[in-house]
């Protein structure tokens, strides 16, 4: 059986799209969620905005609201840009338990959050890249790998990345066959100040 290149195969397609289906329903969740403050105002308006009523009309109009009162704070929901850090190490020896690995694993992404201090990850997506026999991606162990770094990642950084869990950490793995084996791509999503 010979293949063209170029076409995509259909498990690699289905991945994508179980990706990007995913993506979109976090997006359509947190963005419909409300803020603090508009639960709080439908809930309890404050005395100056409520319309008053007077015994008998007043004959000095009510001044206009200004811009600045009338702005709206904006919505919560992800940030749509997104950072990335990369990690590389021994794909089967994290996969297989190393402590060695994991402890390398560890340093490399409490380096690379570093920038963001301040923040939370609320939604991270790693994409594992390991190399099979002949230098083509194995896909079964990049997933496995990819999935190894994703369940590591909140007991590095606690305080950074939300607890493991498939619907908001999750592992894929990454057929380009330019990136070296071993290197793992933590694409982090953050949610909107």
């Amino acid at each position: 059986m010979t293949r063209r290149p170029g076409r995509a195969t259909v498990p690699y397609l289905a991945g994508w799209l179980f990706a990007d289906v995913l993506l979109v329903i976090v997006l359509v969740v947190l963005g419909g969620e409300q803020t603090p403050h508009d639960r709080t105002a439908a809930r309890d308006p404050s005395p100056a905005a409520a319309p008053t009523r007077t015994a008998r009309p007043t004959a000095t109009p009510e001044p206009a609201p200004s811009p600045a009162s009338t702005r709206r704070a904006r919505p919560g929901g992800l940030d749509p840009a997104t950072r990335s850090i990369t990690v590389h190490t021994d794909a089967d020896a994290l996969v297989s338990g190393s402590k060695a690995a994991k402890a390398d694993l560890e340093r490399q992404v409490s380096a690379g959050i570093a920038r963001f201090k301040g923040r939370t990850a609320a939604f991270v997506m790693v994409f594992g890249t390991v190399h099979g026999v002949g230098g083509a991606v194995d896909s079964g162990r990049s997933d496995a790998y990819a999935t190894a770094v994703a369940r590591l990642l909140p007991r590095t950084a606690p305080a950074f990345f939300p607890p493991y869990s498939e619907k908001i950490i999750r592992g894929y793995h990454d057929s380009s066959g330019d990136i070296g084996s071993g290197t793992a791509r933590i694409e982090l999503f953050f949610l909107l100040r």
